[in-house]
């Protein structure tokens, strides 16, 4: 694993310095770069020891940041940047939950610059729009990107569920990824309506949004066979959102230990989003005082 992951970093930084002897950095970045981190995130996602990944991460949040910051209109960077920061804030929210809000914003930011690669959107927002009137205007090239868009926003705000103002960003966040959810419903294992089944958790059905406990369990549900249950993430929100949610401690500890049973790596490209799963269901578990 590490043999597998040294040689992309390695030949990243000797291209870079060719690069700058030859004065075209950016261009080697867009034809060569941008494909290798692609390429290297998808090695951290498979990779299977939640403890190398996540002491790891921090260095390649920063690798792929310096990156993305030498071809600052790269769209393909941008994108990886906002999930690998939506990775790591997932990673660290439950321990320091204020870093993770500084990660989770930082990610959308990043998110929001690379929707604004499409010219329409850029205008529209910068003429005053808000992103829930213009959410429909990207298309199908933007459907990752508006997916951890909205997943670091939407993260963001439930770190901030007592700041009111926090809550006014919601409508935007939830038009974000229902139009990625419109351009591609399956995309990274059904994330986009893992979000939308927790969201619908926490807004009661008398308010008109979607929400109740019938909507989140049919959405949950939904998302689950995209991957027969193998994409842990579905278990461990509906756990998080949904049982505390209705102060249902029984359905809590039923998919918590769902999660834990499972095999993390029956999924191959998602054996680290697993693995963390695994990791915050202890976390849960072991804290269920602060859910009921």
């Amino acid at each position: 694993m590490r043999t597998k992951n040294i040689f992309p970093t390695t030949f990243l930084f000797l291209l870079l310095a060719s690069g700058s002897i030859f004065g075209c950095t950016r261009m080697s970045i867009d034809m060569v770069g941008a494909p290798m981190v692609s390429a290297m995130i998808n090695n951290i996602t498979e990779t299977k020891s939640v403890r190398l990944a996540k002491e790891g991460l921090a260095g390649q949040v920063l690798m792929i940041t310096a990156l993305t910051e030498m071809s600052p209109d790269n769209l393909r960077l941008l994108k990886e940047c906002a999930f690998i920061y939506c990775a790591y804030g997932l990673f660290v929210e439950d321990e320091d939950p204020e870093y993770a809000k500084e990660l989770y914003s930082i990610g959308k930011e990043y998110g929001i610059r690379a929707l604004k690669q499409n010219i329409q959107f850029k205008e529209a927002l910068e003429s005053g729009k808000r992103l829930s009137e213009i959410a429909s205007i990207p298309g199908k090239e933007y459907s990752e990107i508006l997916c951890w868009t909205a997943m670091n926003g939407g993260l963001l705000i439930i770190l901030n569920l007592d700041d009111p103002e926090a809550l006014m960003d919601m409508e935007d966040i939830v038009a974000l990824m229902k139009r990625s959810i419109d351009l591609d419903d399956t995309y990274y294992f059904g994330t986009g309506k893992i979000f939308m089944a927790a969201y619908y958790a926490m807004m009661p059905s008398y308010m008109g949004l979607g929400g109740g406990v019938k909507n989140s369990t049919e959405l949950f549900k939904d998302a689950r066979s995209i991957t027969n249950g193998r994409f842990l993430l579905a278990d461990l929100f509906e756990a998080r959102f949904l049982a505390v949610s209705i102060d249902d401690e029984e359905l809590f500890e039923n998919k918590i230990n769902d999660v834990l049973s499972a095999d993390s790596h029956s999924l191959k490209e998602a054996s680290l989003i697993n693995e963390l799963s695994k990791l915050k269901a202890r976390y849960y578990l072991d804290h269920i005082d602060k859910y009921f």
